[in-house]
C-alpha cells in the first residue's frame, strides 16, 4: 500500500510541474478537470460540444451548474473559446504545448 501511495505522490508532483509549465497551476480543480476533458476530446483543433464535456469521465463528480461555471471561468481566462456556428461548442486556445 505504501508503495502505491508513493507512486501516487510522484505522479502528483509530476502533474503539478506540468501544470506550472502550461500556466494552469493556480486554477481550481474543476477548471483543470474541464480543461483536461476539452483537451482529451479536442484532437486536432476539433470543436468540443458541451454535451461531450458534461459526459466526460473526468467530470463525473461535478454538478451541471458547476461545470457551466467552470466553462465560463476558463473562457474568461482565455484557456478556451466558443467556436463554430452552433451554440455550445468550445476549442482550446490558451494552453501551451
Amino acid at each position: 500500500m505504501s508503495s502505491l501511495l508513493k507512486n501516487i505522490a510522484q505522479l502528483q508532483i509530476l502533474l503539478a510541474e506540468m501544470e506550472l509549465e502550461v500556466g494552469i497551476r493556480d486554477i481550481g480543480a474543476i477548471e483543470k478537470s474541464v480543461l483536461s476533458s476539452v483537451a482529451d476530446l479536442a484532437g486536432d483543433a476539433r470543436l468540443v460540444s458541451t454535451k461531450e464535456i458534461l459526459e466526460h469521465p473526468l467530470n463525473d463528480f461535478y454538478s451541471r451548474p458547476s461545470l457551466f461555471r467552470a466553462l465560463k471561468n476558463l473562457e474568461s481566462l482565455g484557456q478556451i473559446a466558443k467556436g463554430g456556428e452552433k451554440r455550445g461548442l468550445y476549442t482550446l486556445v490558451g494552453v501551451g504545448e
